[in-house]
């Protein structure tokens, strides 16, 4: 690296001169009050190892019901509300509430919670377990190309 002052290549020191932190050589060092070196600590960051074979989908107990926009204004209108009240009660803007009802936007939990509170309606199910049996792949042959032709 280079003198900030003379430009000259050696090993550098940090060093303050007339206010202003330098990187300079020995030589040119004389300018100025030498700084300590920093001490350069990485930080050590331990990721947490997480499993590819598991299976995220394992651990949801609950989904939301089908058609949920449409049990949502059915339920707010069956209450005489409008998306303004509905809105203000579960503390989202009146343009979330609309595009929950036309399901083009999925309520995170909490939110659902507080609608179901609000409205009275049930829009969480319980989750149906299925069983998914995995079968090792098998490379495909130029005979199984063929059979898929026909």
């Amino acid at each position: 690296m280079k003198c900030e002052i003379c430009g000259k290549e050696a090993k550098l020191k940090r060093v303050m001169v007339e206010s202003v932190e330098m990187m300079v050589c020995h030589e040119c060092s004389k300018y100025g009050i030498v700084l300590p070196e920093k001490r350069r600590v990485k930080p050590v960051l331990k990721k947490k190892s997480i499993p590819y074979s598991k299976d995220v989908f394992e651990e949801m107990t609950v989904e939301i019901v089908p058609e949920w926009g449409r049990k949502i204004r059915e339920a707010r209108e069956k209450k005489g509300m409008s998306r303004e009240e509905l809105g203000a009660k579960v503390g989202e803007k009146t343009s979330t509430i609309a595009k929950i009802e036309n399901e083009d936007l999925r309520p995170p939990d909490k939110t659902v919670k507080k609608i179901e509170k609000v409205l009275e309606i049930k829009l969480f199910q319980k989750v149906e377990k299925e069983i998914v049996k995995h079968r090792e792949a098998k490379p495909l042959t130029l005979g199984d190309l063929l059979k898929n032709e026909k």
